[in-house]
């Protein structure tokens, strides 16, 4: 490594113990403390062994090294699911059995922690006035107000249910 790489060299959490060894983007390695407080750095060659965080702070050359840390979740989970269904939302809080708000007939969350709006999971067919419509994850005051069909897993199964719907709703009119 050159003085401007040690430089780079960043930790990123990803236990109480436990760090990824960081440059920009890349990941060099992973960085152990044990329980007598010394520290062990494993990449995919070396296996180095330090006595004190000194030590680390001399070979990566970074003396910010504990101090200035990443930030961002050592992994992002892509697609969230409740009960089978996916949620388009990065980082959805599900609303669980324990909470006063379950509905066991729809899987729900919210966007914000302790937030009082709720979404429902997955895709729905929903009854307007002016006839049935989809959505992808409503909100759940949508849903009672007008009234639906679902959850369905899939964007498909939800389109062959609306022409359903819609033809049944059409021939009703008709008869009216």
């Amino acid at each position: 490594m050159t003085d401007t790489d040690f430089e780079k060299t960043m930790l990123q959490q990803i236990s109480d113990v436990a760090w990824l060894v960081r440059q920009g983007d890349k990941r060099l390695g992973i960085l152990n403390q044990n329980v007598q407080e010394r520290y062990t750095y494993i990449n995919g060659s070396d296996f180095i062994t330090f006595k004190n965080k000194s030590e680390v702070i001399k070979h990566f050359g970074n003396t910010a090294l504990f101090n200035n840390k990443v930030d961002k979740p050592v992994c992002v989970q892509d697609t969230f699911f409740v009960k089978g269904h996916e949620i388009d939302y990065p980082q959805p809080f599900v609303v669980d059995n324990n909470h006063p708000d379950y509905r066991d007939d729809l899987p729900l969350y919210t966007k914000i922690e302790n937030s009082d709006v709720y979404y429902a999971a997955g895709y729905y067919c929903i009854n307007f006035s002016m006839g049935w419509k989809h959505a992808r994850g409503p909100k759940l005051t949508t849903l009672l107000k007008y009234g639906y069909e679902g959850p369905f897993k899939t964007e498909i199964e939800m389109k062959q249910r609306i022409k359903v719907l819609n033809k049944i709703r059409k021939n009703t009119q008709k008869i009216s």
